[in-house]
């Protein structure tokens, strides 16, 4: 006869994490202090840090899990020595919760704490973080990563962070950056509420796709930015710039739901973009600040050009989908409408689209 007591026993036995019983190594809360290698399925319980001079390599395939302890707080990975997690396209490395139902924030995430060695994630998977990458005072290169489903998908303050064919979705933040050093190459982010927010960077961008995040794909301020061959679109605002200074060469900006590109006083110069189908204003500006050269306007909801400052814009030798006057006019916000804003210079515009253009 089973009894009520023996009945529950066999319901918790039953309800252990299948993650438990599988993994080949269980870390409840250890510090490394020599080289170690994961392979296979590991499980970690409230934290793992790995000290300095301590190498952590991970080999392709490998499932990491992380669970809470009792102390219900969020369980980590922290590098203050190196680390080098290289999984192949068939066979990527796996960072997750060990939650049978995990949501965002379900574990804490990999924090690299002023370790400037070579680390190296490659091949990698994470997924359900608080923070998927942490990293401070580091210096980290990421190379065909996928952070998924996380509140914040990579922090840095004060890194050196370079990350090459890697996929950032379903975030909050996608990349969040402060007082640090950026490359971003043939990098997608996308669906986050925010896609990124940069501070006081230095960031290149080259063949970044930052698509249908819900607020603003991207959030610059005091940055020295450059960016080509981009991609802003399907977003609430495509890119926001204050301050700063830099270049946006050949990039598109289409289907935006609110202003495709917003700068405030950035010393920007906007060359061979393409700005069509934006549901308000494709450009606007404040301080007049901005050079616009050899770019394409068509098709946008609000203004092409939208002068909120004061000081003169520069916009010659650009395409207007006409060569009316009056209809390229039609388009413009400046002194003509509004006393209060500066002029904005059009003539001579290109009679066609031109050349080269994303």
């Amino acid at each position: 006869m089973i009894t009520l007591f023996t009945a529950c026993i066999f319901f918790c036995m039953t309800t252990i994490s299948l993650a438990a019983e599988q993994a080949t190594v269980i870390y409840d809360g250890m510090v490394l202090t020599e080289d170690v290698t994961w392979r296979g399925s590991i499980l970690v319980k409230g934290f793992v840090v790995v000290a300095p001079q301590t190498t952590l390599r991970i080999e392709p395939g490998t499932v990491v899990r992380f669970a809470a302890t009792a102390v219900q707080q969020v369980p980590n990975l922290v590098i203050q020595g190196r680390i080098h997690a290289v999984g192949t396209s068939d066979r990527p490395i796996v960072l997750t919760s060990d939650l049978s139902k995990p949501v965002r924030g379900s574990w804490g995430g990999v924090v690299l704490l002023s370790t400037e060695k070579r680390n190296l994630l490659d091949c990698c998977r994470i997924e359900y973080a608080e923070t998927g990458i942490d990293v401070r005072y580091s210096t980290l290169t990421m190379k065909a990563v996928s952070i998924v489903q996380a509140k914040t998908a990579l922090l840095s303050h004060d890194g050196i962070v370079q990350m090459t064919g890697s996929t950032i979705s379903d975030s909050e933040t996608g990349i969040e950056i402060y007082n640090s050093e950026f490359d971003g190459r043939d990098t997608t982010v996308s669906s986050c509420q925010r896609g990124c927010v940069l501070s006081k960077s230095a960031v290149v961008f080259a063949s970044p796709k930052i698509v249908n995040n819900q607020q603003t794909g991207l959030d610059a301020e005091e940055c020295r930015i450059k960016i080509t061959n981009g991609e802003f679109s399907g977003n609430g605002v495509g890119a926001r710039i204050k301050g700063g200074e830099g270049q946006i060469v050949m990039s598109s900006f289409i289907g935006n739901r609110q202003t495709a590109l917003h700068l405030f006083g950035a010393r920007i110069k906007i060359q061979r973009c393409l700005f069509a189908g934006n549901s308000q204003d494709a450009l606007r500006t404040e301080d007049g600040l901005a050079l616009l050269l050899n770019n394409a306007f068509s098709s946008n909801g609000g203004y092409n050009l939208y002068n909120a400052g004061r000081e003169v814009v520069s916009a010659r030798q650009n395409w207007w989908r006409t060569t009316d006057q009056s209809l390229i006019g039609q388009k413009i916000h400046d002194a003509v409408r509004d006393k209060n804003s500066g002029t904005v210079h059009v003539f001579p515009w290109l009679i066609e689209k031109p050349q080269f253009m994303p």
